[in-house]
């Protein structure tokens, strides 16, 4: 066999006169020497973006972003002002064109920052910022790290600055304040006390997070301590005797955690968490685990941050559908909540899965008000709220946090004569109505919105999105509810194969559509004077179908019917669970490639714990510039395969057809 040469460029690497087995082993050999030096592929870096309507506090994160992006990508001049251009969404792009009368690219780049600025930052007084500040609270679930990045990023855009009236410089007291209103609105009580009865009362703002921090953390590790299994090893072997083997008058006594009988007055872990009805829940009084509010001892309430009135019981109206008080004559023991799992095919003690939120725009617009009949008085303001997708809502509702949280009033409301209800059939109080507007970014970077008339109550501070909202936002399709709509190859239900793509930046090419219908006739004469503006038609008709080159939008559905395989159904499946290896120079290439087919939704991952019956090999190949291409064997599945007869001329017979001084396209 001849001698081969190394495919790599500028290797003169060439193998010795063997047998082909040898040379394929010797040049797989020597392949580890290219591929042993090279680094690893590193991300690129993202291009930050904005929008218009934003606060002072992500101006300032968004300019933190671009520093960070312009020090990785070494980008000058024109270039820098290219890009930061492209990082504006369209809306706030096509208003700096406006405000400029044409094109920013001839500025400087501070030219650019002011101008977004302007037009991106809605200025606001800095008492509101300030009050903004004051008024923010931790949330139950929230941990002191998160509430201190939230609460600092608050801070920055208040200027707590003040000039010494000595030597007139500034000085920034932002750490007193941050550190006040951290004292001041962290949730847990006890962690609150123990901070305010510290016998360091001049702790400064860092040393505050670190107490505060060091209390969760024992907090946690407590909890985990009640819950195991060896809290009875330090007990007496009497007192672990009598707990094991409760005599008749211990189990007569009630339970210190239900207020039951039947196994003791303080039975162990290991006790309760089969016979107890209250392990595991969670005390309406003091917010603690494992008892309930009838033998809770905590002697005075927490402070919590919603109203406890009969009318705004949220738990019981809006976040749980139904308690358990009694289970009155049971065949077996109570259990906690358990998951069926398809693939071990066993019940497995599990939590309910989270409650559906998710972050939206919310904004109030004065012409939706005037299209009502109504005016707006109060300056409204656009905010980004946590709402919860319920698809049993029939309409969209909110409290009167969100409210503020808009900068309405409640003399803004609509009235109108709308009565709803809960699940439970009890009755919620409606004030009034105020139409929003709901948007939001999809998976590949466009904005979707839509416009409700929502009711606003005095019985909750959450807001509620619609089944109607969801559907126009895209979060569920128009035909739910429909069983197995999410296992069908609609075009609507293509989400589900996006979801598992990582997301990536704002794509600023066109929707992908179906073609449009030919064009009844020419725009110019056909001349040859007239071949690039006929060219330049072409391109910009079929922009968004057939010259669409975008590798983030999946690739739309053939209006036909499934296409069917005539394999014989006596067959007997053939599946290859042995891949065929990949040179390694080719590995990261045929893996993006792989990835990149799923995101346009040409493959299809197969899930997890479904059985495979037919399973080919891919076979990669080279290309003539030496790129990996990728192929099937489908010699198993072409035996059992019945095929129609396509036969085509040969290039040369095609070729000879055309007539002499004729030209023949394709």
């Amino acid at each position: 066999m001849p001698t081969v040469n190394c495919p790599i460029p500028g290797c003169d690497y060439a193998t010795p006169d063997r047998d082909a087995a040898i040379v394929a082993a010797l040049l797989t050999a020597h392949s580890t020497i290219h591929t042993s030096g090279q680094a690893a592929k590193v991300e690129k870096v993202k291009r930050p973006t904005i929008a218009a309507a934003g606060t002072s506090e992500e101006w300032a994160y968004f300019k933190s972003r671009w520093s960070d992006y312009v020090d990785a990508t070494k980008i000058t001049g024109k270039d820098k002002v290219v890009q930061l251009l492209e990082c504006c969404d369209e809306p706030l792009r096509k208003d700096l064109t406006r405000a400029a009368g044409g094109s920013l690219t001839n500025k400087t780049e501070d030219e650019v920052l002011t101008a977004i600025k302007k037009l991106a930052v809605r200025e606001e007084n800095t008492m509101v910022a300030r009050v903004t500040l004051h008024n923010m609270r931790q949330d139950r679930d929230e941990t002191v790290g998160s509430f201190g990045a939230c609460l600092r990023g608050q801070a920055d855009i208040c200027k707590f600055i003040i000039a010494c009236p000595a030597c007139n410089a500034d000085v920034n007291y932002t750490d007193a304040i941050m550190r006040d209103v951290l004292t001041r609105e962290i949730a847990d009580s006890e962690i609150q006390l123990d901070l305010l009865g510290n016998k360091n009362q001049d702790m400064g703002l860092e040393e505050v997070f670190q107490f505060i921090e060091a209390k969760e953390a024992g907090k946690r590790s407590a909890s985990s301590l009640l819950d195991s299994h060896t809290e009875t090893a330090s007990s007496s072997s009497y007192r672990k005797a009598k707990q094991a083997h409760p005599g008749p008058k211990d189990k007569q006594e009630l339970c210190a955690y239900c207020g039951k009988k039947g196994h003791g007055r303080s039975a162990p872990a290991r006790v309760r968490q089969t016979q107890c009805l209250a392990y595991g829940q969670k005390c309406g009084h003091c917010n603690k685990f494992h008892h309930v509010e009838d033998v809770c001892r905590t002697k005075v309430k927490q402070k919590t941050s919603q109203s406890t009135s009969s009318g705004e019981q949220e738990g019981a109206i809006f976040n749980t559908l139904c308690t358990i008080r009694d289970l009155g004559q049971s065949h077996g023991l109570p259990i906690d909540h358990h998951v069926y799992d398809d693939i071990s095919q066993a019940w497995h003690r599990k939590r309910s899965t989270p409650q559906p939120y998710l972050n939206v725009t919310v904004r109030a617009v004065p012409e939706d008000y005037r299209a009502l009949g109504f005016n707006l008085s109060s300056p409204s303001q656009t905010s980004a709220i946590p709402a919860m997708a319920d698809t049993g809502c029939q309409s969209c509702l909110a409290g009167l946090k969100v409210l503020r949280r808009l900068g309405l009033r409640q003399q803004d409301l609509i009235p109108v004569t709308m009565a709803m209800h809960t699940a439970t059939e009890g009755g919620i109080t409606i004030l009034g109505a105020v139409p929003l507007r709901f948007s939001g970014q999809d998976p590949l970077g466009h904005m979707v919105e839509s416009r409700q008339l929502t009711y606003v109550t005095d019985s909750s501070d959450k807001l509620f999105l619609s089944k109607e909202v969801c559907i126009a936002l895209g979060i569920i399709s128009k035909s739910f509810p429909n069983l197995g709509m999410t296992q069908g190859a609609h075009q609507s239900d293509r989400a589900a194969t996006l979801k598992e793509v990582p997301k990536r930046a704002a794509c600023p090419c066109p929707r992908r559509q179906l073609p449009p219908p030919p064009p009844t006739k020419l725009p110019f004469p056909a001349t040859d004077a007239n071949r690039e503006k006929l060219q330049q038609y072409l391109l910009d008709y079929y922009q968004s179908s057939t010259f669409n080159t975008c590798e983030h939008q999946p690739l739309p559905l053939m209006d036909s019917p499934p296409i069917k395989l005539m394999v014989d159904p006596d067959a007997e499946p053939i599946a290859h669970h042995t891949p065929v290896p990949v040179p390694l120079h080719w590995r990261d290439a045929v893996k993006a490639d792989l990835e990149h087919d799923v995101q346009l939704g040409v493959l299809e991952p197969v899930p997890i714990g479904e059985p495979v019956t037919w399973c080919h090999r891919m076979v990669v190949c080279a290309k003539k510039d030496g790129k990996p291409r990728r192929t099937v064997d489908f010699q198993a599945l072409n035996v059992h395969a019945t095929r129609e007869t396509h036969h085509t001329p040969s290039p040369f017979i095609q070729a000879r057809s055309v007539p002499h001084g004729k030209k023949k396209t394709v």
